[in-house]
């Protein structure tokens, strides 16, 4: 996931991609899109619930109800709300990045943004570390034994 988003973010960034115009939209940088973050959460979800199937078998889903059943709705929230919110964060960066070289590129002449530009590449470098970063841990969670 690391690879992909860093990738493609930097592509997105550095290649003018929305001087192409395709019928349909434009090729940009795909973590722009929320469509693309939640498809990346629900994948950390789909590796999360694998990984501890897989090490665990159905035990995996007695940690719900521990330490009490009441908390069974609470347990089964978080464990998809730690990936939704991973890919909120990330769309969130992105597009603000996205917004403020817009914005700076509207206001003032091109040799202003271009700095900008270039810590938004630092910037979503950073974010697909983070992001890959905390789906691992989260993958890891499932497979340890005490949560």
């Amino acid at each position: 996931m690391f690879l992909f988003i860093f990738v493609s973010n930097w592509s997105g960034a550095l290649l003018p991609w929305k001087i192409i115009q395709l019928p349909h939209g434009e090729l940009a940088t795909p973590t722009n899109d929320i469509n693309t973050t939640v498809a990346l959460a629900l994948l950390t979800s789909v590796a999360y619930f694998y990984a501890g199937l897989s090490k665990k078998g159905l035990a995996y889903f007695g940690k719900y109800i521990q330490p009490t059943p009441i908390l069974l709705p609470i347990n089964i929230l978080e464990d998809f709300t730690k990936p939704l919110s991973l890919s909120f964060r990330l769309f969130e960066n992105i597009l603000a990045d996205e917004l403020v070289v817009v914005v700076l590129v509207s206001l003032v002449p091109l040799v202003v943004p271009i700095p900008v530009m270039f810590l938004g590449l630092f910037t979503s470098g950073i974010q697909a570390l983070i992001f890959a970063t905390l789906a691992a841990a989260y993958i890891g969670e499932s497979i340890e034994g005490d949560h």
